[in-house]
């Protein structure tokens, strides 16, 4: 079984804020330059989904 891995839609991303997202991550695997859409370390994020829950516009999804 392959573990999941974090994606970000950016169609789905406004792209024109802060993403609140990134403050949910509790290992700080989201990182943001200025209000373009979020990017993931997949080598520092554990798959725990907060930040899927999070996004109001469903930008963030686990596959």
């Amino acid at each position: 079984m392959n573990p999941k891995t974090l994606k970000v839609i950016t169609e789905n991303c406004p792209q024109n804020h802060f993403c609140p997202s990134v403050l949910v991550c509790p290992v700080e695997a989201l990182k943001q330059e200025r209000y373009k859409a979020p990017t993931v370390d997949p080598e520092i994020c554990i798959q725990c989904g907060k930040c899927t829950n999070f996004c109001p516009r469903k930008a963030l999804v686990l596959v």
